[in-house]
């Protein structure tokens, strides 16, 4: 099982991978929400930007792609430009987030693309309950959502191969352990990146202790 990090662009990473080299990227790119990462900014332009150069490459490299729209609004831009195969749903739960009509219990996944000889449901019940610490990141994604949506996506898949272009902190690397995937993952800034490793590294010595 392979299971290997790099702490670099994922757009420039992406090139040297040849079309539909990975089975699955489930990942979770940045909102263009304003969120105070450490060093990208996380505006509105630098999102839009960042679609239009990621989006292309990784639905090249990648039989299926998932990644959360994280706003509403910005779905008639990503149709326009970008018309996703399939929209699925994130149920989870009551969250206390805001939405304009009150209160926001699920979110849009775009999806790209399909695995062959995989069928799945688009509504994915994850309740958010998972315990978190922050990994010095300030939105970290649950384990249990990564384990849910890979094992939906790829049950009838040998040897998956799965991606992760904005790894963040970690989630991803470790449901891909936990589930005997290969994996690969991308995080372009250093203090996150050398956090994931931290914490995988834990998890890891975690697991021998048992």
């Amino acid at each position: 099982m392979k299971n290997e990090v790099f702490n670099t662009d994922c757009l420039e990473a992406m090139k040297a991978y040849p079309d539909n080299y990975f089975d699955l990227c489930l990942t979770d790119p940045p909102y263009g929400v304003n969120l105070k990462y450490n060093t990208y900014e996380d505006t509105l332009e630098n999102w839009y930007n960042l679609m239009d150069k990621f989006i292309p490459e990784v639905t090249r490299i990648s039989k299926m792609v998932i990644f959360p729209s994280c706003s509403i609004n910005k779905l008639e831009w990503i149709y326009k430009n970008y018309p996703p195969s399939w929209i699925g749903c994130w149920y989870k739960g009551s969250t206390g987030h805001n939405s304009y009509i009150g209160f926001n219990d699920w979110e849009p996944l775009l999806i790209y693309g399909k695995i062959p000889k995989s069928y799945i449901h688009d509504y994915f019940n994850i309740p958010n309950t998972e315990k978190m610490g922050n990994y010095g990141h300030p939105c970290p994604k649950p384990i249990k959502w990564f384990r849910k949506i890979y094992q939906k996506c790829l049950y009838n898949t040998i040897n998956p191969k799965v991606l992760d272009c904005f790894m963040g902190s970690g989630s991803s690397r470790i449901a891909a352990d936990m589930d005997g995937f290969d994996f690969t993952g991308f995080e372009l800034d250093t203090d996150y990146f050398n956090a994931s490793c931290k914490r995988f590294n834990e998890y890891k010595m975690q697991i021998k202790l048992l």
